[in-house]
Parts: structure tokens; sequence; C-alpha cells
């Protein structure tokens, strides 16, 4: 049996949809570079609760998706997953119900909660079917993966 690897980066979203999808298009650059032998990279598109599968037995989750949290598009931000939900009538990200949910399912399975860290980044455009990313998101990458190193 294949050992888990005790860092996950994941990222999530919704590729046809433009920006939606940085969180993918970060995860599939990263998957390329030389990383640590604990960490794993996984493309979690818009699996939901699917995820649970991936994310248990981590100790520390790096997830990446759009955010939408009224600023300025382009503004990345880190994140845990309390400050998804400061009002429950609000939704911040287009996966922080799916992905809470995983996240409370996990927390009913496992004695130990991951550490989990959201990179997130306000998004330019997000409604439109296109595969590609706005320029301004697609400029942000380094930077977005440079934060996911950090966090390693």
């Amino acid at each position: 049996m294949k050992k888990v690897k005790t860092t996950l980066i994941l990222g999530i979203g919704n590729i046809l949809l433009k920006d939606e999808g940085v969180g993918v298009h970060v995860a599939q650059q990263m998957m390329k570079m030389p990383l640590p032998e604990n960490v794993e990279v996984i493309d979690g598109g818009t699996a939901g609760l699917d995820l649970l599968l991936y994310i248990k037995g981590r100790t520390k989750i790096i997830v990446i998706d759009c955010v939408r949290g009224g600023k300025k598009p382009g503004i990345i931000y880190r994140l845990v997953p309390e400050d998804l939900v400061k009002d429950e009538s609000k939704i911040l990200s287009l996966h922080q119900v799916d992905f809470h949910e995983t996240l409370n399912l996990l927390s009913m399975t496992t004695a130990i909660m991951p550490e989990v860290i959201i990179i997130g980044i306000e998004p330019k455009e997000h409604s439109s079917w296109k595969m590609e990313l706005s320029p301004l998101i697609k400029r942000k990458i380094p930077k977005i993966i440079e934060l996911v190193k950090k966090e390693i």
C-alpha cells in the first residue's frame, strides 16, 4: 500500500469558467516542479465531497482556489477555514460549501485534524465559458506558487 504524503497541495475549481479554475491551473503547474518528498499535488477540480478521499491522513493541506471576497480582482488571500464563513448567509468562495462539508466530515472521522491553509485569489472573470485564465490572474500564478511554497 502506498504511504500517504503528509502535505497536500490541492487545487480546486472549474476550469471551464475562466478564473474560477485558477486552483487547478496552479496545481497543474506545481505538479511539474520539484517539491519535497512529503508533498503531493492534486488537481481536485470540482470534486466536492470526493475530496475527503484525498485529504484524509494528511497533516497539512494547502488549498488553492478562486475566492470572492468583494475586493479588487487579483488580490491574493491567505485564509483558514474559519475565515470563509463569517456570516452564514454570505458565501465567499464558489466551493466553500462543499469544501466546508468535506472538512466537517473529516473532523467526524479522524481524531487529528490537519492544518488547512487556503490561498485564494479574487477573480476578474468567472462567469464566461472559457478555459483560459484572464491575463490579470494568469500573471499572479508565480506569486501564488511562491506563497504555496512558503506554506510547505
